[in-house]
């Protein structure tokens, strides 16, 4: 939670403005194309110093505990596999690729 919280905050409220909240968005990334490995490859998980196997378990926690109405029941756990599969690529627009997969999410 360290790296997550210097950004998110300890309640996962964000920034407004700045930095998005996790309440009520993390899940969301799950049902776009591409959304799983983003999770991964934010900064503060790709660069952290979680091994992949400590990080998918971070990540298994925060998307159910902090949108569970998102997640889709279909929730895969994350494996140490795809984490180091997906942090091996690093991204250079975190915001332009947040904002290109949340307006992909269905509000239906």
């Amino acid at each position: 939670m360290l790296h997550c919280q210097g950004c998110h905050l300890p309640e996962g409220i964000g920034h407004p403005g700045l930095v998005p909240k996790l309440k009520g968005n993390v899940g969301k990334f799950l049902s776009v194309e591409g959304g799983r490995a983003y999770l991964v490859q934010v900064p503060g998980s790709a660069q952290s110093t979680l091994s992949d196997a400590e990080l998918a378990e971070v990540l298994n926690w925060i998307v159910p505990t902090f949108d569970p109405e998102h997640t889709p029941a279909s929730f895969k756990a994350f494996s140490a596999e795809e984490v180091s599969r997906y942090r091996s690529v690093r991204i250079r627009n975190v915001t332009q690729i947040r904002t290109e997969l949340l307006s992909e999410f269905s509000y239906d």
